[in-house]
């Protein structure tokens, strides 16, 4: 169903998802027909809202209104992801005692927060990762040891080569399990003027312990529990996660005690469009009890014109097609100036010997990583290439849409930090 179709359907979505004990028009569920529904399975499955969507149903007494078929296929993810998420909360225990016997310090991120302290039950903030932060100078000794145990790294690229330039976070590991794990040594990518760097260096002091069965895990504080899902969901993700972020960001606010004082002064260094956009979208959709008067220090000039549009566009948006339009692509498509596209275009064809090295075993320092341009043209015609040329060809003004949505998005929050 293209974008522009299924205003009806993704206002019925974030009304399930509001935080209001009812709905609030239940006529819209009424007015919904089958490839409707079709298309709310799909979103569901496509951005993990199944297990909060038939929570909501549920509670919100709309069971009588939804297709049994609906029900289903909401029930049967729901009980996927509880699975699924003890398993990942065991193989947390497992790791951070691994880490924690080699002196390894470490501390879990979003999903291991959300899922076992602020949504209800545990299968309620379905979880596709491990996130760990790893103090830089520990990450590769980390990545070793997780590999001495059974771990294997989903790709070929050196661990070494993800601790400098843009990269956030060693290669995925993964056991028997197919759990993977990420090794993260920054939540934030490098900028000039290192204004993210004292959120980044802070973190380990005002982390905060809690315990999973008889294991102590570190997590970050509240405060900074939110500014990390802000961060996430905008510059990391650019909204390609969809509503969960602001379910995420709706909880935490509804089940922890915040010191929004302590968050607005990070706002004032650069991080304050970061804050701006999921805080707003959350207490305009889902009833988030944000203060007004933080709502007015964030939004300081009052113009949404420049972001909103674009935000919600890429909320609901084609995951994979997100994953498909990276900054080059979106350059190629949509920038007026040819010589931007033709460097656009060189850059991926023809990367740096550092970013070889992220993806294949050469050094970024060596020549040698030129040796691996041939198998990376391989991989862009056998995976890239197809994909973007056949989501061109099927769709492509959804995809130009895409692509100046995220431009445009990405141009407004840079403005803020001085990029």
């Amino acid at each position: 169903m293209p974008l522009d179709d299924g205003h009806r359907v993704r206002e019925i979505i974030l009304n399930i998802l509001h935080l209001s004990p009812s709905l609030q028009d239940s006529s819209l569920l009424l007015r919904m027909n089958e490839p409707d529904w079709d298309y709310l399975i799909r979103v569901a499955g496509m951005h993990r809202l199944g297990p909060i969507l038939y929570d909501g149903i549920v509670r919100k007494n709309l069971v009588q209104l939804t297709p049994p078929r609906v029900l289903m296929a909401l029930r049967q993810a729901t009980r996927k992801h509880a699975v699924r998420n003890l398993a990942l909360c065991q193989e947390l225990v497992t790791v951070t005692r691994l880490l924690a016997g080699a002196e390894i310090p470490s501390i879990a991120l979003k999903g291991a927060f959300l899922a076992n302290f602020t949504y209800r039950t545990l299968g309620l903030r379905p979880m596709r990762d491990l996130d760990l932060l790893i103090p830089k100078t520990h990450a590769v000794k980390a990545f070793e040891l997780l590999k001495k145990h059974g771990y294997r790294p989903c790709y070929e690229g050196l661990p070494e080569a993800h601790l400098d330039g843009n990269k956030i976070h060693l290669p995925p590991l993964a056991r028997h399990n197919a759990i993977p794990i990420e090794l993260h040594h920054r939540l934030t990518f490098p900028r000039p003027g290192g204004f993210t760097d004292d959120y980044e260096s802070a973190l380990w002091a005002r982390g905060v312990s809690k315990r999973l069965g008889n294991t102590a895990i570190g997590f970050p504080c509240a405060e900074d529990m939110l500014l990390h899902l802000c961060y996430h969901a905008t510059e990391g993700h650019q909204f390609s996660i969809g509503p969960l972020a602001l379910v995420d960001l709706a909880l935490l606010v509804q089940r922890h005690q915040l010191d929004w004082e302590r968050i607005l002064r990070r706002a004032s260094n650069g991080w304050r469009r970061y804050l701006l956009a999921p805080l707003y979208l959350a207490k305009l959709h889902l009833g988030a009890d944000i203060p007004d008067w933080v709502m007015e220090e964030l939004d300081v000039e009052g113009d949404k014109s420049q972001w909103l549009e674009s935000a919600e566009y890429l909320m609901f948006s084609e995951l994979d097609d997100h994953m498909l339009l990276n900054d080059g692509m979106q350059k190629i498509l949509c920038s007026k100036n040819p010589l931007e596209r033709i460097a656009a275009f060189g850059k991926i064809v023809f990367p740096t010997r550092a970013a070889i090295a992220t993806h294949f075993p050469a050094r970024p320092d060596s020549a040698a990583a030129f040796l691996y341009y041939p198998r990376h043209w391989r991989r862009l015609l056998k995976k890239k290439l197809p994909s973007v040329l056949s989501r061109l060809l099927q769709q492509p003004r959804e995809m130009e849409q895409l692509a100046a949505h995220k431009r445009a998005f990405s141009h407004w929050l840079k403005a803020d930090t001085g990029d």
